[in-house]
């Protein structure tokens, strides 16, 4: 109940980036899935017909990963989270213990130092708010978050979308590296959509810390 009680003091719908779907009112995940198909189909619908490309970013353990001092810091400084609920978030990530059972023995507690725990129904919502920001560094493609799941996509030439995308991941890396978040080179994936037959067996050439991306013509989103 505190917990639920919490969220309504963050501002979710107020400061979270329209690119993010998760935790938003109204919202849910068919909403991302919708947003990205509508725009690869408006795009198809040019003349001539335009192709999208999209990469499928893998986040690695994202949650059990997050950086709590610098979630802290984003949220003083960026959304302007004060009074009892900043401390009482602090309390709550830096206080939580974990043990491991197995065949029915269970191992000492042993605190964590970092992570936001999935057993609660305010971690999503600190998840998205602590990466929240990315949308900022993919300009000129297009982003969808649904917490810590991230299409990223655009839609033109083939050779100009390759190297829009490139730019992107780029970008994209330099965010990674301050919040100390891991992109999964190994288990992201990029893809074409188009209409026209000819680029059907194409692969294209995009690059996630100097590793190139495996493409996939049926990706799962």
């Amino acid at each position: 109940m505190v917990l639920r009680r919490l969220t309504y003091y963050l501002p979710v719908n107020n400061s979270m980036p329209p690119e993010q779907f998760d935790f938003r009112k109204g919202l849910s995940t068919i909403d991302p899935i919708l947003y990205f198909t509508q725009y690869a189909r408006d795009f198809q619908n040019h003349k001539p017909t335009r192709l999208t490309m999209a990469v499928f970013l893998d986040v690695l353990k994202a949650f059990d990963r997050v950086w709590i001092y610098k979630l802290l810091k984003k949220y003083f400084n960026v959304f302007g989270i004060k009074g009892k609920a900043l401390p009482w978030i602090s309390n709550f990530l830096n206080h939580q213990n974990f043990g491991v059972n197995f065949h029915d023995d269970s191992s000492s507690n042993y605190k964590t130092y970092q992570g936001i725990p999935q057993c609660c129904v305010l971690c999503p919502t600190l998840f998205s708010l602590f990466i929240s920001g990315i949308e900022k560094y993919v300009n000129p493609c297009q982003i969808g978050l649904f917490a810590d799941d991230i299409v990223l996509w655009c839609s033109a030439t083939i050779s100009k979308m390759e190297s829009q995308l490139n730019r992107s991941l780029v970008n994209i890396q330099e965010f990674a590296e301050n919040y100390k978040v891991t992109l999964n080179a190994s288990k992201s994936a990029a893809s074409l959509y188009t209409t026209n037959r000819h680029p059907y067996n194409y692969s294209p050439e995009l690059f996630l810390m100097s590793e190139c991306l495996k493409y996939s013509k049926y990706t799962d989103y």
